[in-house]
C-alpha cells in the first residue's frame, strides 16, 4: 500500500504547482521566473503548461483549493514570499487537499486495496 505521502509527492504537489503556474503567467511571469519561484526547472513548468504533468487531480472544481493557489501566486507575483514560505505555504495547501478528502478517488485508483479498507487515513487525527 502507498502512502498518502507518495500519492501527494507524485500527484497532489505537481497538481498544486500547475495551478499556480498558470495563475503566474497570467501575471505576466516567465516560465523560467515562475520555475525559480516554484523551485522546479523550466521543462517542469512547460508541462504543467502543456497539461503533461500535474493533471493527476482536477482542482478547478474545488473553488477552495483554487483561491488558496491564488493567495500564492498572489505573494509571488508581489514579491511578498520568500522561497521558503512559498515552499511552506504549498505543502499547507497539500495538507489540506489531503484532510479534505480531495485526494481520496485517486489514491483508490491507484491503491484498490485502500478503498476496499474504507481507508480515510489523511482525514483522521494523527498521533501526539
Amino acid at each position: 500500500m502507498q502512502t498518502p505521502y507518495e500519492i501527494a509527492a507524485k500527484s497532489v504537489i505537481p497538481a498544486i504547482r500547475g495551478i499556480i503556474s498558470r495563475s503566474l503567467i497570467d501575471r505576466h511571469m516567465t516560465q523560467a521566473q515562475i520555475a525559480h519561484a516554484l523551485g522546479v526547472t523550466q521543462p517542469a513548468i512547460s508541462k504543467y503548461f502543456s497539461e503533461k504533468r500535474g493533471k493527476a487531480i482536477d482542482f478547478d472544481v474545488h473553488d477552495d483549493v483554487k483561491k488558496m493557489a491564488e493567495v500564492i501566486a498572489d505573494g509571488i507575483s508581489n514579491h511578498r514570499l520568500n522561497d521558503i514560505q512559498v515552499a511552506n505555504m504549498i505543502k499547507e495547501l497539500c495538507d489540506y487537499v489531503m484532510r479534505s478528502g480531495y485526494m481520496c478517488e485517486l489514491h483508490y485508483e491507484i491503491d484498490p486495496q485502500s478503498k476496499s479498507m474504507n481507508c480515510k487515513m489523511c482525514m483522521e487525527e494523527t498521533y501526539h
